[in-house]
């Protein structure tokens, strides 16, 4: 009987465990209430430890008891055994005697009377026989019992003596800046691969673990010192895929599961690259396969890779080659990497005359949105890309894989010119953006010869360009009404924004799929020229929330629910201007949002849909001055307003701690700092907040200030567990 519990009250016996929680700022006060909860949990288990290690060793002592009563309950079957023996042997005598005086009698009343007695002691004789039988059968069956209770107690007796345990280095499933100590017990016996009485516990008989990391927040790996440290943060299953930069390979995707183990680059896509100099040196660079490429000395601008995750594949666009010779390709891995490979070769021409650059402006592809696996379908991409081989070549169009299979939804703008086609590159293209999914339908705006920019919608379900459908021409002619903000809200139906012209300007409507079901909802600043501009669409069950400008209350929070007398502007936050709300995110039905107003400066505001119900949650930089302030270069890494274990995290400005984490329940009394990771006035400013399972990630700079070096990823998750102080 292998019990964990005794094992842990030797552990505790043997080991000093302390609740160490919290950083070096962590008041007094708060250290002592930490140590009491701490001891109160080490106590619970100890009490629980003495109560199973009771259990055991009375499961011993009832053992030794049960044996000795067996054993003594055999002999006292052998004492009667040996009784009726000499019971049997002295009705055998008497018996014998009986017989030999009736052979000799010739008295008949005597005569009788010898034959009565010998029936009655043959009789008897039979009793004894049985009875010695009945004896022997008992005291067989107690010494099986005695047999067994004696290994019974050999066992444990064996168990005990086999129990051992070790202190070792808790490292490779703890931040590597934050390892710890862990004591693991079990039973030398050999269990499963390990090797019987070696004094190593190892596999199967390791029993279980005493020992957190220390801290609740730690640093995963170190990376190379540049201002912007792992980017890209996406959830593919019980992974955390990012890119990151090692200082070694340069941009690559990695993953990590939270342990300095199992956080590795997982493939070298894009190699270094040697050449040879005239003096026959060699001249190496390694730019890495997600490097941002800069092409503004050809007038096209900058290339930011992208990267999106299903439940089983991630899909990202880079380079395997030069960007200067070759444009960047999309790539699917199922993580590992022998299943990391570009999907296809889309660009197969290598050479542009000077001339060509300048009607060119694709950079790569782009917009990747990703279908989740579901049922029999795997994870899908949709995006925007160029397709040039020779003698089949197509502008910028919608392609769909699922990294095996690869298909060009269609070609909306067929390559047309007057000398026929080009050798080797279509310059024009629908450019697809934009691109959602709702069921089996895919909406994405695109540009036509004809019809300019306008809503289009492609069917799963259906096969190549039978799928593709133009939603309606909204704004008739070669224009185009351009489509934005598209948003899903279940069963088809979509919100999205449109400018059909100086009637009534950009503003929000509603589709169905089709164009008689496809029309504004309303104009929130009328007036010819006028245009609301809605923006921060985010669907709220069937509706949504927005913000818009009706030309008399600025930049507000507006609610729709696809009809006119539903569409209205929920609260005029800043009775002087905009409020200009940013940064939307739901939990549960309440929207959370900052907003400006002159009173508070930008802070954390919450709304349930109703004037009332919308309020600051907190004005955390207190006074006129802002707690969020999302312009440069805030605005492009990533969320920083996110949800995470039924709360809501986000970095803040305060004039106590800088930019650092805070956590809310959207109360003011629950709104308070995470973890002040830059000590004092000082700001980590922290990108990418990521919920991944029980821990919080991010990515910030724990001591140096702007421009951010020496940024890294770090995790921080609620530490409950007993943390083992060897010292």
């Amino acid at each position: 009987m292998k019990k964990k519990a005794l094992l842990i009250s030797i552990l505790f016996a043997t080991s000093i465990l302390a609740g160490c929680m919290g950083g070096d700022d962590t008041s007094k006060d708060e250290k002592i209430i930490s140590l009491e909860s701490e001891i109160i949990n080490i106590t619970a288990e100890k009490d629980e430890v003495l109560e199973n290690n009771l259990i055991l060793q009375s499961t011993l002592d009832s053992s030794d008891i049960a044996l000795e009563a067996a054993n003594s309950e055999i002999d006292s079957l052998t004492l009667n055994l040996t009784s009726m023996k000499a019971h049997r042997d002295n009705l055998s005598t008497s018996l014998s005697e009986t017989m030999l005086e009736l052979n000799r009698t010739q008295d008949e009343g005597l005569l009788a009377q010898l034959e009565n007695q010998v029936s009655n002691l043959t009789i008897q004789i039979n009793n004894a026989d049985s009875e010695i039988l009945n004896l022997n059968a008992d005291i067989s069956e107690r010494q099986i019992e005695a047999e067994q209770l004696l290994a019974t107690v050999t066992a444990l007796e064996s168990t005990i003596n086999s129990l051992t345990y070790d202190i070792r280095q808790k490292i490779d499933s703890c931040p590597m800046d934050n390892p710890g100590v862990e004591i693991i017990g079990g039973f030398d016996d050999g269990s499963g691969t390990a090797i019987a009485d070696d004094q190593q516990l190892s596999d199967d008989e390791i029993q279980f673990s005493i020992g957190e990391c220390p801290g609740n927040y730690g640093r995963i790996l170190n990376m190379s010192e540049n201002s912007w440290g792992p980017q890209l943060l996406v959830k593919m299953g019980n992974k955390l895929i990012f890119a990151a930069d090692d200082g070694i390979h340069s941009w690559e995707p990695w993953r990590t599961d939270g342990t300095v183990e199992g956080t590795y680059m997982i493939k070298d896509v894009r190699p270094e690259e040697c050449s040879t100099n005239d003096d026959g040196t060699e001249t190496c660079e390694n730019y890495g396969s997600l490097t941002v490429a800069d092409f503004t000395g050809i007038n096209r601008g900058y290339y930011t890779p992208e990267l999106v995750a299903g439940n089983n594949k991630f899909f990202f666009t880079g380079y395997e080659d030069a960007p200067s010779f070759y444009m960047a390709e999309v790539f699917v891995s199922d993580g590992t990497e022998a299943g990391t490979h570009l999907i296809q070769d889309q660009w197969t021409h290598d050479y542009f005359s000077d001339n060509d650059w300048w009607e060119f402006f694709y950079v790569g592809p782009t917009n990747l949105h990703v279908i989740p696996s579901h049922g029999n379908y795997p994870d899908r991409l949709v995006y925007s890309g160029f397709w040039a081989h020779s003698g089949d070549v197509t502008g910028e169009e919608p392609y769909l894989t699922d990294g095996t299979t690869t298909i060009r939804m269609a070609n909306i703008v067929p390559e047309i010119t007057e000398a026929g086609p080009y050798c080797c590159f279509d310059f024009l293209g629908s450019m697809p953006r934009d691109f959602i999914h709702n069921g089996n339908l895919i909406y994405f705006s695109a540009t036509s010869n004809d019809n300019g920019r306008e809503l289009y919608r492609y069917n799963l379900a259906a096969f190549g360009n039978n799928g593709l459908f133009l939603i309606e021409d909204l704004k008739p002619g070669e224009e185009g009404s351009n489509p934005e903000q598209l948003t899903s809200i279940g069963n088809g139906e979509i919100f999205f924004t449109a400018d059909t012209g100086n009637e009534t300007g950009r503003e929000l409507y509603f589709s169905q799929g089709s164009a008689s079901n496809t029309d504004i909802i309303v104009d929130i600043w009328p007036g010819i020229g006028n245009a609301s501009n809605p923006e921060n669409l985010i669907s709220h069950n069937e509706n949504i929330f927005f913000t818009a400008n009706d030309g008399e209350n600025g930049r507000e929070l507006w609610y729709s629910d696809g009809s006119m007398s539903g569409t209205f502007m929920i609260k005029d936050i800043n009775v002087n201007g905009s409020s200009d709300p940013r940064r939307f995110l739901l939990s549960d039905d309440t929207l959370y949002f900052t907003a400006y107003n002159e009173e508070y400066g930008r802070e954390l505001w919450k709304s349930d849909g109703t004037e009332e119900g919308t309020t600051m949650v907190m004005d955390i930089y207190p006074g006129q001055s802002s707690s969020f302030d999302y312009g440069a270069p805030f605005s492009n890494f990533g969320n920083q307003l996110i949800i995470h274990k039924e709360m809501i995290y986000f970095t803040a400005n305060s004039p106590e701690y800088g930019y650092e984490i805070w956590y809310s329940d959207g109360t003011e009394n629950e709104t308070q700092i995470l973890l002040d990771l830059n000590p004092g006035t000082n700001s980590s400013y922290p990108w990418w907040l990521t919920s991944f399972g029980d821990k919080l990630y991010f990515t910030a700079a724990e001591e140096d200030p702007y421009p951010f070096n020496g940024r890294q990823m770090y995790y921080y998750w609620d530490n409950t567990g007993a943390i083992i102080d060897t010292n």
